[in-house]
């Protein structure tokens, strides 16, 4: 195979694989403002309590957990067990290599694999909690990390999950009945 075949080929791949057209349908109107709406109020409240009551609640890395939550909560990654559980963990593996290491990009690339691994062992993944071992590395986090903003702060955006996903799904299923089907 000649350099032009194979540039060719190259094109051909990345525009059907990666910009080709997803076969997941989107969703109606309405769940997006659904998903809107409780991302806004999951997250809304993680940041007023954070930025009006000066509550250590708040972690970068909860708004790609908000994403799963809201958008996806079916999914193991969106479970309580992973989102809390998985931040927990990765914050302590972030503080101790930390401590171990300080502030280095040694330190930083050692608490994000040494987050997934031990997540992925505990049975807790969830992606975004990845971040949160990165972000006690290079910012410095004491060993209280875990404890709040970490675990406080997930269990809050968790709890607000579970408290709009409940209350959604009566108020879609009012709005959408499921469809009868004939015998």
């Amino acid at each position: 195979m000649d350099i032009g075949a194979g540039l060719d080929y190259c094109c051909r791949y990345i525009k059907n694989k990666w910009l080709g057209k997803s076969s997941a349908p989107l969703p109606a109107p309405a769940e997006g403002l659904v998903i809107f709406f409780g991302a806004s109020l999951g997250m809304g409240v993680v940041t007023y309590l954070a930025m009006e009551c000066n509550a250590p609640v708040l972690v970068a890395s909860f708004g790609a957990s908000a994403c799963l939550i809201f958008c996806v909560p079916a999914a193991p990654f969106a479970q309580p067990r992973s989102v809390i559980a998985g931040h927990i963990i990765a914050a302590v593996v972030g503080v101790i290599m930390h401590i171990i290491f300080g502030s280095t990009w040694y330190a930083a690339a050692f608490s994000v694999s040494g987050a997934i691994v031990a997540m992925l062992y505990s049975r807790t993944l969830h992606p975004p909690a990845a971040a949160t071992a990165l972000i006690a590395v290079v910012t410095g986090q004491s060993i209280f990390y875990p404890l709040y903003p970490v675990a406080l702060g997930s269990t809050i955006l968790v709890l607000a999950g579970k408290v709009l996903n409940r209350l959604m799904s009566g108020i879609m299923a009012a709005i959408f009945p499921p469809k009868k089907i004939a015998r």
